[in-house]
């Protein structure tokens, strides 16, 4: 009986030896577990957009001549580039800018729209402006108090020194001048002209 069972034993162990063996020979001719795949990175948002529209306002003071201390009211409508092209030569195209200043003193307000040309560095920027303004103000004025613009419609520039905050808002300190360019480029007489300097915010969407 105990030969008998010492066989058992033995058929036993031969039978496990070679079920795991069988195991280990199964596993190799698996297929390698797929490795998850690392999660994307994220995409990095332009801080300055072209193509986007771009909404400012804010308020600007006259620095000088007959209405200085006068406080403009501004809002202004900045459309996208019709076209972009690579590299730095894109910043030489410029956008189309619309907007008005609203004298919160009754005084002189004027509207305009021209040019905008944007050069970017990381978050800050600076711009040029160049169109044309018209307002509501005296031409000829005998009074030393009032000032006189000499025409109606008078040529527009400024520029902006501003900083972005993230993709869409901004602020920038603004100055904005407006004149007829006499004596070199109109045949209005003189004027004192428009010169304001003033703090602004951006929103791009």
């Amino acid at each position: 009986m105990a030969g008998r069972f010492g066989i058992f034993l033995a058929l036993a162990n031969s039978l496990s030896l070679v079920l795991s063996f069988a195991n280990v020979a199964y596993a190799a001719d698996l297929p390698p577990a797929p490795v998850a795949a690392p999660p994307p990175a994220p995409v990095a948002v332009p801080l300055y957009d072209p193509t986007k529209f771009e909404v400012r306002g804010g308020f600007l003071a006259e620095s000088w001549g007959p209405d200085s201390g006068n406080v403009d009211a501004n809002g202004e409508l900045v459309f996208p580039k019709l076209f972009t092209v690579p590299g730095w030569e894109d910043m030489l195209i410029p956008r189309l800018h619309v907007g008005g200043m609203g004298s919160l003193e009754g005084k002189t307000s004027y509207g305009y729209a021209g040019a905008l040309w944007t050069v970017n560095y990381d978050r800050y920027f600076a711009e040029a402006f160049l169109g044309g303004a018209v307002h509501n103000g005296p031409l000829i004025s005998a009074r030393s108090d009032e000032p006189s613009y000499g025409c109606r419609y008078l040529y527009h520039v400024g520029a902006n020194v501003g900083y972005r905050f993230d993709e869409h808002w901004s602020a920038m300190v603004t100055f904005d001048h407006a004149s007829d360019g006499q004596p070199t480029l109109s045949n209005c007489p003189k004027n004192t002209g428009f010169s304001l300097v003033g703090l602004r915010v951006g929103y791009s969407f």
